[in-house]
């Protein structure tokens, strides 16, 4: 007797997830912290640059939809520097691709988080077992690991010499003084 594949398939377990409502999180995004951008384009690539360095040093996997249910076409579904990012197909919008996510990833991922503002998808977020979390929430959470992350490199620097001969061996060394003095 054949499998259908889906049987013999191991599910893979992610343990945290964010999923962003791009364009509502942008919104509060541009008087925050992408500045004085004018382009959507470049404000877009600029939120998700923000948060691959956030899922690079969190550790969660984080997907980035945006509102494309006017524009004829298919959903468009890519990564970006880690982030996988999804336009939506025409006539669907965020609101409906998140939720659809909520239920599609709730069984293999043990926290989920939606970062959105917009009140309507926070109720259905809570239904699909979802985390939420706001605009103004986010932003400080991504803040918090910025600081988090320059803490971290200065402790690494600090236990790092500028000192060569600090760095080198005591073989290395003895050559280079023979041939400064030569």
């Amino acid at each position: 007797m054949k499998s259908s594949g889906k049987e013999g398939k191991k599910r893979r377990i992610r343990k945290k997830c964010l999923i962003v409502d791009g364009y509502n999180i942008l919104g509060r995004f541009t008087t925050a912290s992408l500045g004085d951008l004018k382009n959507l384009e470049e404000m877009r690539n600029r939120l998700t640059d923000v948060l691959a360095e956030y899922r690079s040093f969190a550790g969660e996997s984080v997907i980035l939809v945006f509102d494309a249910h006017q524009t004829p076409g298919p959903e468009r579904d890519f990564t970006r520097s880690g982030v996988r990012i999804i336009f939506t197909a025409y006539q669907e919008t965020a609101d409906d691709r998140i939720e659809r996510l909520v239920y599609e990833l709730r069984d293999t991922t043990p926290e989920i988080t939606v970062a959105t503002s917009d009140y309507a998808e926070q109720q259905v977020i809570f239904g699909g077992g979802a985390l939420r979390i706001s605009a103004d929430g986010l932003l400080e959470r991504l803040r918090e690991a910025k600081q988090d992350i320059r803490t971290s490199l200065a402790e690494q620097n600090e236990g790092a010499s500028s000192r060569i001969s600090d760095r080198i061996g005591q073989d290395v060394a003895k050559i280079l003084e023979k041939w400064r003095r030569q």
